[in-house]
């Protein structure tokens, strides 16, 4: 267990966003948020991949700091709205800033790809099942990230 860090609202840490479960994971943990004027207008977090079979030699496992800003849960919630209608979507593309690119992959398959272009300069690519359920938990995400920003 964590201890809640001063200042902080409860329900941190938190998920933007999580594609894939055992195996195959792409997600973006909110840490901490930082506030102005009584809102948060920025939130510190850690884009997490684990993918493949590390005792195999044939995986990858790391984690990407960045910063989230309340414009990019905008941006998250457009991209998921184009994701529901089957398009495929880069989130924070051409910003400095980590950028997420998804495709679809038949009717029930994500290609999920990392781009680090600040830092590492790799790309990190999985592949994900995606059904209703987790356009429905996708949503639950991005409302409680919401409702953390706005009560700052």
């Amino acid at each position: 267990m964590t201890s809640q860090d001063a200042g902080q609202p409860a329900g941190l840490p938190c998920e933007l966003f999580r594609f894939g479960t055992d195996g195959n994971v792409v997600a973006l943990r909110i840490d901490s948020l930082a506030p102005q004027d009584g809102r948060a207008i920025e939130a510190t977090g850690t884009i997490e991949i684990d993918c493949g079979d590390l005792a195999a030699g044939r995986g990858v496992r790391g984690a990407l700091p960045t910063l989230v800003g309340d414009d990019d849960l905008d941006a998250w919630r457009e991209a998921l709205d184009a994701l529901d209608l089957g398009q495929d979507v880069a989130w924070r593309a051409d910003q400095k800033a980590t950028e997420v690119h998804v495709r679809w992959e038949h009717d029930n398959m994500l290609v999920v790809t990392v781009s680090d272009t600040m830092s590492l300069l790799t790309d990190v690519t999985t592949a994900v099942p995606v059904s209703d359920e987790w356009f429905e938990e996708a949503y639950d995400r991005l409302d409680r990230v919401y409702e953390l920003f706005e009560r700052r």
